[in-house]
């Protein structure tokens, strides 16, 4: 089924279900394309079992969807976790359009890093970096939080700093679209 070339912010990420089997129940991942179109229009574009997120597996994945019709002439961004194989495939397929990485992703990766009564605080800090309405704003909150924690937890700011690019990207789109696009959670 062919698809129209009119996604503007194109979500992509490997979900894990339960699925039925012989013998009980078993998680199987799915890798999904969600897409948002220059109307508004939300579509689950397609989604397709896989053993794995890696490179080869999403660039078939990806492939496909561009044969199907989605170009990415209107493309304005996709949002991806942190996958490296998502992003391997992304440099193959997609290669220049703007990507934004998740932000629940990455503040679970962050919680990770700290112990438990760090979390709060630390955790709330992050927020206001991603609340920011510009990307001055938001870089401004970004190095008043990693001043706060860069001596106390290296790793947790490490972990933001390497990416802080990719989570502004959201900023350059109109901001009554930040809410909506700087997460993967509409798969």
């Amino acid at each position: 089924q062919s698809l129209t070339d009119d996604i503007q912010y194109l979500f992509l990420d490997g979900v894990y279900l339960r699925m039925k089997a012989v013998r009980g129940s078993t998680r199987r991942l799915v890798l999904c394309a969600y897409g948002v179109s220059v109307k508004g229009e939300r579509r689950l574009l397609d989604f397709r079992l896989a053993p794995s997120e890696s490179a080869p597996h999403w660039e078939a994945f990806l492939s496909q969807l561009l044969e199907r019709g989605v170009r990415g002439q209107k493309l304005k961004l996709m949002v991806t976790d942190g996958c490296k194989g998502l992003h391997s495939a992304l440099d193959v397929v997609y290669p220049y359009v703007p990507r934004q990485h998740c932000w629940v992703h990455k503040m679970r990766n962050l919680a990770n890093l700290l112990k438990k009564s760090q979390r709060e605080e630390c955790l709330a800090g992050a927020r206001i970096i991603y609340q920011a309405q510009t990307k001055q704003a938001a870089t401004k909150a970004y190095w008043k939080w990693a001043r706060r924690w860069r001596v106390e937890v290296p790793k947790a700011v490490a972990c933001l700093e390497r990416d802080l690019q990719a989570l502004l990207a959201f900023l350059s789109c109109p901001p009554a679209h930040h809410k909506k696009v700087r997460t993967t959670n509409a798969i």
